[in-house]
């Protein structure tokens, strides 16, 4: 960001908030520059738990067997993948991640750094990667992983081939040091969310289902890449302590897959147990210590770190302290809900992908809340007080309590927060498209809190190459004889689990599925009351933007524009009527609107830029469409490829360009080249009608108004755009939604 732009920001900004971030910004960098000093004369890891310790406590319980097996060749096939050290992240395709490993390298960039790497259960060459204040307790840590065991490297961006250090502190790590280089990817890899699926492989194969590796195969590996973690990575070193957000995910899914082997009948011995328990203490000391806290916007971010921090404080065995995290959390796990999710369901990301990643955060951080014990419940009536400065707050005890719909028990969790998950659900049910995937808005980068059951179908070499246009000439990974490619924007996963902790079944001849279960059982077995208030806008009386005197003047302002400042598109769809069956649905704090029948589905974005007007993951997607008729998308949106490593790129996908909206050449309807991470709402859409004429939106964008007008006939779609200014609109094409612009697939969305 130049100088110029960072004053801007700075006066665009009242002056409490510039001196709070001020003192906010002096306050870390001076804490960041002590413990950055200490840490290199003193260990970073904790010993805070002997062998002898309490136990980590258990929530999950064992789920049935019919639904394992259900999905028990997914299991086995991406377990054994796992057991290779074999991972599919972020559009890499399936790669053997190990030391001095050769990558294909991002677009144009190709790195290579190689890495001594430890080789010996004594590890020996851990002299060379860790820094001096931790070798002795690394390398006590190394000696608990087997001979034969081959490490992972947890450092390098395999995509590009560029390696961090694991002797830099993590506060120096650079995000992207060099063009080309993804950060995400060695982040991802570390958050360990194929552990779960390590936990299944152990759970049917315990059971007697043949075909597959003894039980102790996949306890074992979970074991040896915890403690190839845990001895490489010493905290606040290397580039996975850099961000907590990634730090608290970590810890939910190392302790998720640690309970599930436990409840189908896992065993560790008690020297992996006492590294484990003190690790998962080292990340909520980093979490506590580094929160993503912001006067101003708290995101996924700061939700992430909380939940993180909830349930390590959920499982590590009570004290003072310990009781301290679990109400803090609890506190401020209520208070980002209420302020990330919107009256109408949707989050405050602009982003449907983002939707999903909180939505999970909530889901099972509510779940978890309702299942503590009740001497976990005690740390909510005798907790101590805590103040970070400058930061949150946590009052003295007690926290206060409400019923629990349906349940006959108390939770610091009030009723609206049952309803806005609720809602939650219903919008994640409504963006859904026949085909199972969401309606794609604003940025995804495929990220997930946990992956319990993903969702993954079955193809070959060729497919891969043909959906992800960046992997073309990709050579695949030799031991592979077909393809499990992971679906990103199917969420009925989420829907499937909402409706698991509500106790609803959308189809009661099916057993209920393997996320409904788990997340039911964590949340203590019995299922919470839904509300009868929740439901989807739907007739016309119930929309605010309905009345017919505004579709009029929308329609006369469009009738107005000279020929030459419109552009009409029709998009046929013969047969049946396409009005069969048709329903309305909006939800105007997200701003996208629904029209949805038996033979098609489309979405209109309309709205602002999210994150309180920050817009750091909104997309210049106004007035917007999805189109999908008789199962068959027309029109897509392409998502986001790259964040940080490239970007031009990056900016190439926010664009209009990369939308079916009205166009003007060489404009933009927000500014893009300001912040990766930010797009100010220029445009300031509008919605001007919705209902069952159809829809009228308007925006600013571009100086002047610009409409949109859509209606659904029986036999298609016609489509109206019109500006008031001087200039005209580009003219798009229905049949090439990007008017041959290429996009990569990337991070999420599968082209199809």
């Amino acid at each position: 960001m130049r100088l110029k732009e960072i004053l801007q920001a700075i006066l665009s900004q009242p002056p409490r908030i510039v001196v709070q971030k001020g003192l906010r910004l002096i306050s870390r960098q001076w804490q960041l520059n002590v413990v950055r000093k200490l840490d290199f004369f003193r260990p970073t890891y904790s010993r805070n738990f002997s062998q002898t310790a309490a136990p980590l406590g258990t929530f999950f319980k064992n789920p049935s067997l019919d639904a394992l097996t259900a999905d028990s060749e997914k299991i086995l096939s991406l377990a054994d993948l796992y057991l290779n050290h074999t991972f599919d992240l972020l559009g890499s395709g399936w790669v053997q991640v190990r030391h001095r490993m050769k990558c294909r390298g991002l677009e144009d960039y190709r790195y290579t750094m190689g890495s001594p790497h430890p080789e010996n259960p004594q590890g020996s060459r851990l002299k060379q990667v860790i820094n001096a204040s931790n070798k002795s307790r690394s390398k006590k840590i190394w000696r608990l992983v087997p001979h034969g065991y081959i490490p992972i490297d947890w450092q390098l961006d395999f995509k590009s081939g560029y390696r961090w250090q694991e002797k830099k502190s993590s506060s120096s790590c650079l995000p992207a040091p060099l063009p080309g280089v993804d950060i995400k990817v060695p982040w991802e890899l570390a958050r360990m969310q194929h552990l779960p699926q390590l936990a299944w492989a152990y759970g049917l194969t315990s059971r007697g289902i043949e075909g597959a590796q003894p039980p102790e195969t996949y306890s074992n590996e979970f074991k040896n890449q915890i403690l190839d973690f845990i001895a490489t990575n010493p905290p606040r070193f290397g580039v996975n302590w850099h961000c907590p957000m990634d730090v608290g995910i970590r810890a939910a899914n190392w302790l998720t897959a640690y309970d599930l082997f436990k409840s189908q009948g896992a065993s560790f011995d008690s020297r992996f147990d006492k590294v484990f328990k003190n690790s998962i203490d080292d990340h909520g000391r980093h979490i506590i210590q580094n929160l993503e806290w912001n006067p101003v916007l708290r995101s996924n971010h700061y939700l992430a770190d909380i939940v993180g921090l909830l349930f390590i404080s959920a499982y590590l065995p009570r004290s003072p302290e310990i009781d301290t995290w679990l109400a803090f959390s609890v506190q401020e796990f209520i208070q980002a809900v209420a302020e990330q999710f919107l009256p109408d369901g949707s989050n405050f990301e602009a982003s449907t992908c983002y939707h999903r990643l909180s939505s999970e955060m909530a889901l099972y951080g509510t779940a978890l809340i309702l299942g503590l014990p009740e001497s976990k419940r005690e740390a909510f009536q005798y907790h101590q007080p805590i103040s970070l400065f400058p930061g949150p707050k946590l009052p003295k005890a007690p926290l206060p309590l409400f019923p629990v719909p349906g349940l006959g028990q108390t939770s610091p969790l009030p009723p609206a927060h049952f309803e806005r998950l609720e809602r939650m659900a219903k919008f994640t049910r409504a963006i859904m498209k026949p085909n199972g995937q969401a309606v794609q808005i604003g940025d995804n980068d495929s990220g997930r809190f946990l992956k319990i059951a993903p969702e993954y179908h079955k193809g070959g070499l060729s497919e891969i190459r043909a959906l992800y246009q960046n992997l073309n000439g990709y050579q695949g990974y030799e031991s592979l004889t077909h393809y499990w490619i992971e679906d990103h924007l199917n969420h009925s996963h989420l829907v499937e689990a909402m409706d698991g902790l509500f106790g609803k079944r959308t189809d009661s001849s099916k057993p209920i599925g393997l996320e409904a279960q788990i997340i039911l059982n964590l949340a203590g077995g019995k299922p919470l009351a839904p509300s009868n208030a929740i439901v989807l806008a739907s007739g016309k009386d119930e929309y605010p933007f309905s009345d017919d005197y505004a579709w009029d003047e929308g329609k006369r302002k469009l009738d107005e524009i000279s020929p030459e400042k419109c552009n009409t598109y029709e998009i046929p769809a013969h047969g049946q009527s396409l009005k069969s069956g048709i329903e309305y649905i909006c939800f105007p704090d997200f701003g996208l609107y629904l029209i949805v029948s038996e033979r098609m589905f489309l979405s209109i974005r309309c709205g602002g830029v999210g994150q309180n007007g920050n817009g750091g993951h909104a997309h210049n997607d106004a007035l917007a469409i999805e189109l999908q008729i008789d199962g068959i998308n027309r029109i897509t949106d392409p998502g986001s490829y790259l964040y940080t490593p490239l970007p031009e790129i990056r900016n190439a996908y926010r664009s209009v360009k990369a939308h079916f909206a009205p166009r003007m050449e060489r404009k933009e309807p927000n500014p893009i080249d300001h912040n990766l991470f930010q797009l100010k709402d220029q445009a300031q859409a509008q919605c001007l009608y919705f209902g069952d004429k159809g829809f009228i939106g308007m925006h600013r964008g571009y100086g002047s108004p610009v409409y949109r007008l859509i209606q659904v006939e029986a036999d298609g779609l016609m489509i109206k755009d019109g500006t008031a200014g001087p200039e005209k609109l580009v003219t798009l094409d229905p049949l090439n939604p990007t008017n041959g612009l290429s996009f990569s697939s990337g991070y999420g969305v599968l082209l199809k």
